[in-house]
């Protein structure tokens, strides 16, 4: 008898778009997720820093470090992009308008 595929994995050789995220705990995944609000924000500057911080966040997330440490590093790249982006956005801005 043949055995029907599952659909909900995926083929061999294809990553799972959703793997990175997969086993983190609510928080892990508001702090990782946080920073890439600044896309609808801040349009292709926004994103680049909120896809920064996502992935830097991510990392942490897997990290062998202690669950308070971890909240405040996780903490400080969420409050460390949004004011790296309002730093940028205000010296492209200073740059334009002179």
């Amino acid at each position: 008898m043949q055995k029907i595929p599952d659909l909900g994995k995926n083929t061999v050789g294809k990553p799972d778009p959703w793997g990175k995220f997969r086993g983190l705990a609510w928080w892990q995944l508001v702090l990782s997720v946080a920073p890439i609000v600044l896309l609808p924000i801040g349009g292709a500057i926004g994103g680049a820093v909120g896809a920064a911080g996502l992935f830097t966040n991510l990392s942490l997330a897997r990290k062998q470090f202690g669950t308070p440490v971890k909240v405040l590093a996780m903490l400080g790249v969420v409050f460390a992009s949004y004011l790296g982006y309002l730093l940028i956005a205000a010296l492209l801005y200073n740059l334009i308008k002179g």
